[in-house]
Formats: structure tokens, C-alpha cells, sequence
């Protein structure tokens, strides 16, 4: 049962696809039979946009047949419009086979003349058509009629750079304002200025410059205007006047002139109030003659400016003044030159003060001082000056007032009493005798404690004895100063120095080589110390350099030695101490061993002499480091120092210097001890396992060959012919086994006693 179902099915499905193919056909019939009555406009050639169309414009379309069969001629029927105007239709005249196209253009032209958009349609007609989307065609046509370009008006003249006005463009028609241009070269280049309008707006135009205006034709080709100038005057110069004076209010007469000035004078002016009101005097010369005038008076000239206004030159000044008596000056003075500060003052009315003058030679010469008040302060004088005080004259001569003196008098030289001087106190006999006085001395002053305080001597004489004085002293003398204070010659010191006293040394002593000693001074009173040292019994001294102490540490003492200590103390005669010697007893000598070398974690023992007792250093790695032999087991290659003393205390000290190496070395022994111990008895040479086949040679001193092997294994006894050889120096060879390297080298024998 479901077989015979889905059977029913499947032919029911394969019908229903049967009926829709059967509607596809008719469909796809039915549109091809469509398409055959379509007639399409399908594109237009002319008339085009331009300028100057005319009456006979012809009218050209695309017609295209867009079915699949032929379209008889004069089926389809073609029509045109202008502007929506009146229709002309014409017919094709010739068949239109299946899918082609037929340019056709109508006999009857169209009047495109006006200027301005024109508006065209066209459209097809044809029984039958039933597709009409595609039978009209509209398009504007631009019809652009040449340009009148016009004139930009007026020529006009304007003064420079004080200018405004409108130039405004006539008689144009047709065409689109692109811009106004402007040129300051008499056309020869044009420069865009202003926006597209009729009219343009110039404002302080500085130079002569034409205007035109640029006009785009649209199809039709551009164009300029003419061209309006602007001409530039420049504005007046008015000149200026020369004649300006300071005059006497008495004779106050003088003659202005302008000058300078390209136009001509409309008037004179002057003022009496510094320009606050002015009168006007007609007169257009370039000259004025002003005559007896008791004011101060500005004068000026009015300048013709005609396109630009009147201007007026500068001002001319007459400055009139009143005459002014001289002025009495008070504060003359006679002062010290180190007080000589003050002022003198005018006295009365006086004018403006020009300035101050002050001559330092009686009033010969004259030096202006830059102050204009009515007084002139002075500070500190060094000379006599006469001041005096110039007073504004105006016109009039400047008025000199009388002179003031003020005296100066310099300071008296100050004299000097002689030579400061040094004296030991044993000995003080001198005389001060002063030099260079110039004014009668008072008294002199002595002070014995530095200058602090000071007593007067009753002497008023040039010259002082100060024999027997006894402690230091300094003197000076005060003379009389005149207008200036009382003063005083300069200062000597005479210095009394005491003799130094010395002191005692310490005794003499002995002294272990290389030590050194402290020596101590007792009892010393002096400025500076000194040591001496002599090594030939105090035959010769030698002074130890920085020594200015009483405490002296020696240098190392390695021979017998004397000291001494010498004092000083100013200009007293040195004073020398006793002697103390210093014996050497000479250091113990100290043996510890020879060097040596061991492999890394052997031992050695070591052996030292010397001295009644002795200690090794660094002990950390000795078996006892208090005994004369201990066992070493040094980590590292070091250095044993063996320190001894003797019965004196005194020390002495060597050094064996164990080198530790690492087994892989290839290090050559250069020691035999023959003593069958078992250490170092057989000449070993370390690492020569890892070098097979190392020669080695031995030689005596007079170069013969003791030993000799090809493959050396560390076994040779220091033995020639089966006998021991002496102890002694003898000088290798050792040729390294698989290398080039070659070793020489000397070899110690021992223990053959």
C-alpha cells in the first residue's frame, strides 16, 4: 500500500511541472511577440548648446527599431517641439529592418535665435507600439549671444591715500561678470580685485590705477571692458619754516621762511598761548617779518592742497624772556680735606638754572656740573673750588651769579720715625729720627701692649733714643694738623727677643738594626726647634728636615748615631743641646731554608736556623710553627717567614717561598736530595707521564754530558756511572714529548756529604 501512495504522488508532482513549462512558453511567446511592435527614440545629435544658433538649427534623433521584424516606412511617424511651441512631424521615408537604428534628422529647422535655454522635445509614434516609456526624448539647448562688454565709468583724480568712491560698469549686456581687475602699469598686467558685480568700491588708492571688468561668455568667448582711471595727486607738502629763535624781550625782531613746500601758501598764523588760539595774517609770500615782541610767539602756514586738503607746515618758535639781575651765591668755607662735604645756595630771585660750573684753578677754567636746583652740594673735596650758578638768559645772555670758595686743605704727609727693628734683649741701644714733617710735633706715644693703650712722652723734637728699653715697644709722633685734625707719623716696632733656652735630651741608649728610637726634650723654651743628627762622632751634623718638635722618633737605626737638639728664638744667637748616642747591636741572622715546590695536597718540611729561639708565620698550615722544623701542608703556593731573636731581644727575619702546583702541570724540579729519605730523591719532573717520549739531557759545568734519556721517567738519582755525583749546580735540557718546547734550566744536587 505505501508503494501505490507514493507512486500517486510522484504523478501527481511530474503533472503539475508539465502545466508550469506549458505557461513558460506561452509566456515567453507572448513577450517576443511584444517586442515586435516596439519602436524606440533612443538617443539626440543636434542641435547642440552654443553661442549665436540660429534660425536653422536642424533637428537630429535616433530612431531604432527594437523588435524582430521590419517596420515599413511610413509607419512611424516623427515629431519635435521648441519652447513648447508649435509640433512639425515628418515620416520615415524608407523601411527599418529588425534591431537597426536610422539617424534621422527633420527637413523643417528649428529657430534656436534667441538667446537663452531652449527647451526640445521629440517623439516617436507607430501602430501598434505598446511600449511608449521610450518613445520621447527632452533636452535643453543653451543659445549664448556675444558679449557687449561696456565701459567702467568715470576717469577721476583723488589725492593719495585719503580716497573713496564707486566705479560702476555701463552699457554691458550679455555674458556673466567674472570679476573687476585693476592695473598700476598702464595695462600692461591686469590683477583680479573684486567680486562679480556692476560696481566696485576703491578706498586710499596710493598710485595711478585703471579698472576694467572681466566678463565670462558663456559659449561665446570672454570678455573685458573698457577702463576707467583713477589718478593719484599727492597730497600737499606744506614745507617748513626755519627762523625759530630765543630773543631778548628788547629786540625781538627777525625775519620766518618756508620752504620746502609744492603748493602754495593760503595764509599765516601765530599764537601767544602755545597754540591754544591762533591768528590768521593774509598773506601768501613764503616769507614774515616779525617785529619787536614781548611774548613768546609760534607761527605757522596754511598749504594750499587742492584736489587734498590744506595742510599746514610745522610750527616756528620766537621764545621771548625777561632779563634776570646776577645772583649772590652764600656758603664759601674754608675745610679739611677730609671733611670737605657741603653746599652753597643761592640767594634772592633768580631765572632757570642752566646749570653749575666749578673751576679747580682760581676761576681760569670753568667745568659745567649737570644740576639745574638752586643749590650745589660737594662731597669730599680733594682741592680749593670756586662754584658759581648759570641762570636761564633766554634770548637775553644767561646770567652769572658771583663765586663761592670753599678752601681746601689737603692733609699733612703723614712723616716716618725710621725702621721698626728686631733686638735680642741682651743688647738694646738705637735712636728713631723722623723724616717728612711739615708741621711742628706735639708729642710722642709709646705702647707696650701691641697698640691696645698709649702714653704720651714729653718730646716734641725729630728724634727719640729708646737705649734700655726692656720689653717690646712701639712709638709714633702726633703733629699738628691745621684746619685739618691733629695727626700722627706712622709706627715702628722695636721687638726685644729673649735667648732661647734649650733644654736636656734624654740619655744615650742601644738600639736593635732597623729599629728606631724615641728621643724626648725637657725643660725647652723657644720660638722654633731643630734636630741634628751625626754618624762620624759628631764631626759632621746633618739637620733633620719638619723636626720643630720635642718629641723625635729616629729613622731606622743601622749604624751608630748622635743626636742634638739646636733652639732659636728671633735675633738671639742659637743655643745647642747635649748629645745622645744610639749604639746598633745588629739583627740576628735568620735562615729559613731554600724555596721549594710541592704537588698540591703534599707536605714539606721546612728548616730554619738562627738566633737563640723562633717562630714561623703564618702558622696555620704548620704542624708546630714553634719548632725549627715543621711539616708545611700548604693548600696554595705561600711564603713562610721565620722570625728569631737573639739574647740582645733584638729580631731577624727570612723567608722560604713554597710553590704548590697542580699535578698536570709540567713543572721541572730543579732540586735532588740525596739522602734516601724518599723526597726528592730522583730528579722528578711533574706531568711528564702525560708527554711520552720527553728527552731530557744533563751537563757539568764544563759542558759534558752526564745523563741522558729519550723517554724520561722521573728516575734519575743524580748518579754518573753507577756513582752518586757531588753536590753542586749542573744545567739541563728537557725537550717536551710530542711538542716543539724546549726547557733549560739548572739543577741543584744535595746530600752527597
Amino acid at each position: 500500500m505505501l508503494e501505490n501512495s507514493n507512486t500517486i504522488a510522484y504523478q501527481h508532482l511530474y503533472s503539475m511541472f508539465l502545466r508550469y513549462l506549458f505557461l513558460l512558453i506561452l509566456l515567453t511567446t507572448f513577450s517576443s511577440i511584444t517586442r515586435a511592435q516596439d519602436v524606440w527614440l533612443q538617443n539626440h545629435f543636434s542641435p547642440s548648446s552654443g553661442c549665436a544658433l540660429t534660425t536653422l538649427e536642424t533637428v537630429t534623433v535616433l530612431v531604432n527599431n527594437n523588435s524582430g521584424v521590419i517596420m515599413p516606412s511610413n509607419t512611424i511617424q516623427v515629431y519635435y517641439r521648441v519652447d513648447g511651441g508649435a509640433i512639425t512631424n515628418q515620416p520615415l521615408s524608407s523601411n527599418l529592418t529588425a534591431g537597426a537604428s536610422w539617424n534621422f534628422s527633420f527637413s523643417v529647422k528649428a529657430d534656436l535665435s534667441a538667446c537663452g535655454s531652449h527647451i526640445l522635445k521629440v517623439w516617436v509614434s507607430r501602430p501598434g507600439d505598446v511600449n511608449h516609456l521610450n518613445d520621447t526624448l527632452v533636452w535643453t539647448v543653451q543659445n549664448d549671444c556675444p558679449i557687449v562688454p561696456g565701459v567702467v565709468t568715470s576717469d577721476i583724480t583723488v589725492c593719495q591715500g585719503a580716497n573713496a568712491g564707486t566705479l560702476s560698469l555701463s552699457g554691458w549686456s550679455y555674458g556673466t561678470i567674472i570679476s573687476w581687475l585693476s592695473s598700476t602699469n598702464g595695462g600692461t598686467t591686469w590683477t583680479a580685485i573684486g567680486t562679480p558685480t556692476p560696481s566696485y568700491a576703491y578706498n586710499n588708492v596710493i598710485q595711478n590705477t585703471q579698472y576694467q571688468v572681466a566678463i565670462d561668455g558663456g559659449y561665446c568667448p570672454d570678455d573685458t571692458s573698457g577702463y576707467a582711471t583713477v589718478s593719484i595727486q599727492s597730497p600737499p607738502i606744506p614745507g617748513t619754516l626755519s627762523g625759530s629763535d630765543s630773543l631778548c624781550e628788547n629786540m625781538a625782531s627777525g625775519v620766518l621762511t618756508l620752504s620746502g613746500n609744492n603748493q602754495t601758501p593760503v595764509q599765516w598764523e601765530y599764537s601767544t598761548n602755545g597754540g591754544g588760539t591762533w591768528t590768521t595774517v593774509p598773506s601768501a609770500s613764503a616769507t614774515y617779518n616779525y617785529l619787536g615782541l614781548t611774548n613768546t610767539t609760534i607761527y605757522r602756514v596754511l598749504v594750499d592742497g587742492a584736489i587734498c586738503a590744506d595742510a599746514y607746515s610745522d610750527t616756528a618758535m620766537i621764545y621771548v624772556d625777561p632779563v634776570y639781575p646776577p645772583t649772590v651765591l652764600a656758603g664759601s668755607d674754608s675745610l679739611c680735606i677730609t671733611n670737605a662735604t657741603g653746599f652753597v645756595s643761592a640767594t634772592g630771585s633768580f631765572g632757570s638754572v642752566l646749570n653749575w660750573e666749578s673751576s679747580v684753578d682760581n676761576g681760569v677754567t670753568w667745568s659745567s656740573e649737570m644740576n639745574t636746583a638752586g643749590s650745589q652740594g660737594y662731597v669730599n673735596l680733594t682741592q680749593t673750588t670756586f662754584y658759581r650758578m648759570i641762570t636761564e638768559g633766554g634770548h637775553c645772555p644767561d646770567v652769572i651769579s658771583d663765586t663761592a670758595i670753599i678752601y681746601v686743605q689737603p692733609l699733612p704727609p703723614h712723616p716716618t720715625i725710621g725702621l721698626s727693628d728686631t733686638i735680642c734683649a741682651s743688647s738694646v741701644v738705637g735712636i728713631l729720627n723722623m723724616t717728612g714733617a711739615a708741621t711742628p710735633v706735639l708729642n710722642w706715644d709709646l705702647s707696650i701692649d701691641g697698640g691696645t693703650t698709649w702714653s704720651p712722652i714729653t718730646n716734641n723734637t725729630t728724634s727719640y733714643d729708646y737705649s734700655g728699653q726692656s720689653v717690646t715697644t712701639l712709638y709714633r709722633a702726633q703733629l699738628e694738623g691745621g684746619f685739618c685734625p691733629d695727626y700722627y707719623s706712622d709706627t715702628a716696632i722695636i721687638k726685644l727677643d729673649t735667648a732661647p733656652i734649650v733644654g736636656v735630651l734624654n740619655q744615650s741608649g742601644n738600639a736593635c738594626e732597623y729599629t728606631s728610637e724615641d728621643l724626648h726634650l725637657v725643660g725647652s723654651v723657644a720660638d722654633s726647634l731643630f734636630w741634628q743628627y751625626s754618624i762620624d762622632n759628631g764631626v759632621t751634623w746633618q739637620t733633620i728636615p719638619d723636626s720643630d718638635t720635642i718629641d723625635y722618633n729616629t729613622f731606622a737605626i743601622t749604624q751608630d748615631v748622635q743626636f742634638q737638639t739646636v733652639a732659636l728664638n728671633g735675633v738671639c744667637p742659637p743655643e745647642v743641646s747635649n748629645q745622645v748616642a744610639i749604639t746598633m747591636l745588629p739583627s740576628p741572622i735568620a735562615d729559613a731554608g731554600m724555596d721549594t715546590a710541592i704537588y698540591a695536597g703534599e707536605t714539606v718540611t721546612l728548616s730554619g736556623s738562627g738566633g737563640i729561639t723562633g717562630i714561623w708565620m703564618p702558622g696555620g698550615t704548620l704542624s708546630d710553627s714553634t719548632i725549627t722544623n715543621p711539616i708545611a701542608t700548604p693548600p696554595s703556593t705561600i711564603g713562610y717567614v721565620y722570625y728569631v731573636i737573639d739574647v740582645a731581644g733584638c729580631v731577624g727575619s727570612d723567608t722560604v717561598v713554597i710553590t704548590v702546583m697542580d699535578p698536570i702541570q709540567f713543572n721541572i724540579r730543579n732540586v735532588i736530595t740525596m739522602n734516601s729519605d724518599n723526597i726528592n730523591d730522583t730528579w722528578n719532573i711533574t706531568g711528564v707521564e702525560f708527554f711520552p717520549m720527553t728527552a731530557v739531557k744533563v751537563f757539568n759545568q764544563y759542558g759534558k754530558m752526564l745523563y741522558e734519556n729519550e723517554d724520561y721517567k722521573n728516575d734519575w738519582n743524580g748518579s754518573f756511572k753507577g756513582a752518586k755525583l757531588p753536590n753542586g749546580t749542573y744545567y739541563y735540557v728537557v725537550l717536551k714529548g710530542g711538542t716543539e718546547e724546549e726547557y733549560k734550566g739548572t739543577i741543584t744536587l744535595l746530600g752527597n756529604e
